[in-house]
């Protein structure tokens, strides 16, 4: 038996209201795969030249321990798969348009951190500051 999407049950208005939020959280989602896909990039360009400290718990595990930028890339999309997805089925609704925004707010902070990352890693001197600091926890992709 096929569920009645719940915005479908809502009078006229309310169901206008309900399409609308359905429609941004769609955009705000494709926001959210577009920048994890350049958080990607970006940390598979750093782990293949330099090098960087992963803060991400699992992911500096897998990196360390496989080595490979496959099972990264699987990884980060499974977890995103698993965000949209989730995202995705709850759009009608307030708090889950909410959890959307906030899903992409994360992923600017991100991108913002990843620009002042690049501006501080810019010299051999600031890389061996970095370095010094941090050996036990700098990873690459050899």
């Amino acid at each position: 038996m096929l569920a009645i999407p719940h915005h479908e049950k809502l009078p006229s208005l309310g169901r206008d209201r309900a399409e609308r939020r359905g429609r941004r959280v769609m955009v705000v989602l494709a926001g959210v795969v577009i920048l994890s896909i350049a958080d990607l990039i970006v940390t598979l360009g750093y782990l293949r030249t330099i090098g960087m400290v992963e803060a991400n718990p699992i992911a500096a595990y897998l990196i360390k321990h496989t080595q490979s930028p496959w099972v990264l890339s699987a990884y980060k999309a499974v977890t995103v798969g698993i965000c949209i997805s989730l995202l995705y089925r709850v759009r009608w609704h307030r708090s889950g348009e909410v959890a959307a925004w906030c899903a992409l707010g994360i992923l600017v902070v991100m991108s913002v951190l990843w620009h002042n990352y690049s501006q501080e890693i810019d010299s051999p001197v600031q890389l061996q500051t970095v370095l010094s600091d941090h050996s036990d926890q700098w990873l690459r992709l050899d």
